[in-house]
């Protein structure tokens, strides 16, 4: 806490002041040079004024600031104001109040002495400075008087920016874009906006470009450029509906999107569908667009973490030599060695159909009705022509072929099989007809498996012969 005691006193014709303050005690020298100011052993500062000068206001850093010798506030001593007269001023002379009939100031300009001093030359525009002194007017402007000089006082905002009193107040600062409401107050330029001056402030009045005053009020920013606004696309208030996987994005003035979320793209190149490419898992688009994934033999490609790789096998497919540069290498439903599954070894002379180890290739046409040698047996099911299944014949049997009849046909038929008619897989009988073997001939006769005989239509019913090399 600071404290401040002051005490005055008159001796020997000096005047002094002394500050107390607990918290300092240095000497601060009088700005007006018309006091010493001394620190004593207390801690408290005197502040001693000389001659007529003393600290009226009691604050030591302004020094002794009032001349008692001629102030009339303070005549003679702090705070004794002089008695205004009925005429004329008050004086205060080597410190004594006094009268005189009018000060530089106040004038009788009316020659009444009932009023005395009633004229302030100092701000009377008909008598400035002294009486008679009329102060002229100008253009936008009338004569006024400050502190006893004549001056121009401009009109509504005009101003007088050249200081030549003889045109008047001669700038328009309602309207003038160099000397807008104030001398020299000159409005920017700008790359969105037409800038002018009206009613003394600088302001907008016409937007370029793109760029508009989006908010309520006048046009006094146009600080949005509608071109990449995704708040104000095109036009105020328009806004960019949101993006999947997305951020909204304004361009030329068009919604598009802005930015995809992580792991997600706009590969199609759609808005609408915003961006609808997981790139961490979509096969066509795994690790970024138009980066498919490889094709697998037998197998689904798959896409995790933006990485590539083979997926599962496809039905009746296995990768048994766990290599997926081949894919799914190995068919399980007729592979001898991997039947069914990795592995599985058919034994013996049996061959693998549908994923099991079998030993009859008609099994699923009522099992073999005969078998003629080791490479042609005649499955016990009859059927039109073309009725059997060749998925449901295992590998590596087939319907016999002409080559193959004709290499594999004993030249006698054997009585078990009685006079039946056999299919085989020869179509030289036109439309609607198909060949078929042995009813009176051997089995082996050309004139039935490949001559003009033999020939019946595809709606009869025959077993039918597999064959295997």
């Amino acid at each position: 806490m600071r404290i401040l005691n002051y005490y005055a006193a008159l001796v020997f014709g000096v005047f002094f002041v002394v500050s107390c303050d607990a918290s300092v005690n240095t000497c601060v020298m009088d700005p007006a040079s018309t006091a010493n100011v001394m620190a004593d052993g207390s801690g408290c500062q005197t502040l001693q004024c000389m001659g007529d000068s003393l600290d009226c206001n009691q604050n030591a850093t302004d020094g002794c600031e009032t001349n008692v010798s001629a102030d009339v506030t303070n005549c003679g001593s702090c705070g004794y104001k002089c008695p205004t007269p009925a005429t004329g001023e008050a004086t205060c002379s080597d410190g004594v109040c006094g009268v005189t009939t009018c000060g530089t100031r106040y004038k009788d300009c009316n020659s009444t002495t009932s009023d005395s001093c009633e004229t302030d030359t100092y701000r009377d525009a008909s008598n400035c400075g002294a009486c008679g002194n009329v102060c002229p007017g100008g253009a936008n402007a009338t004569g006024a008087c400050i502190q006893g000089k004549c001056q121009l006082s401009c009109q509504g905002l005009f101003l007088d920016c050249n200081g030549d009193a003889t045109d008047g107040c001669e700038v328009n600062g309602a309207s003038d874009g160099g000397n807008c409401g104030n001398c020299g107050n000159k409005c920017p330029t700008s790359t969105t906006s037409n800038i002018a001056c009206s009613a003394g402030s600088c302001t907008s009045t016409m937007c370029t470009g793109s760029y508009r005053t989006c908010k309520a009020g006048p046009v006094d920013g146009c600080e949005v450029d509608t071109a990449v606004s995704a708040a104000n696309c095109g036009t105020c208030g328009k806004v960019c509906p949101g993006v999947a996987n997305g951020t909204p994005g304004c361009t030329a003035s068009n919604c598009g999107i802005a930015s995809c979320n992580a792991n997600f793209a706009n590969c199609d190149g759609n808005v609408t569908n915003g961006c609808e490419a997981n790139t961490a898992t979509n096969i066509a688009h795994c690790s970024g667009c138009n980066k498919p994934c490889p094709n697998y033999a037998n197998a689904n490609a798959q896409c995790m973490a933006g990485i590539c790789s083979m997926g599962s096998c496809k039905a009746g497919f296995n990768d048994c030599n766990m290599n997926s540069t081949d894919g799914c290498e190995i068919n399980t439903n007729t592979d001898k060695n991997n039947c069914g599954k990795c592995g599985t070894v058919c034994p013996g002379t049996q061959f693998c159909s549908l994923g099991n180890c079998i030993s009859d290739p008609c099994v699923s046409y009522g099992g073999t009705r005969l078998t003629v040698n080791a490479n042609i047996k005649v499955c016990n099911t009859p059927v039109t022509w073309g009725a059997w299944n060749p998925a449901l014949i295992p590998a590596p049997w087939t319907v016999c072929t002409l080559s193959q009849w004709m290499a594999y046909a004993p030249s006698s038929t054997p009585s078990s099989l009685g006079l039946n008619t056999l299919w085989i897989n020869n179509s030289a009988c036109g439309v609607g007809n198909h060949r078929e073997v042995f009813v009176s001939y051997p089995m082996n006769d050309a004139n039935c498996y490949n001559g003009p005989s033999c020939c019946h239509p595809d709606s009869l019913q025959y077993m039918f012969a597999v064959c295997s090399p």
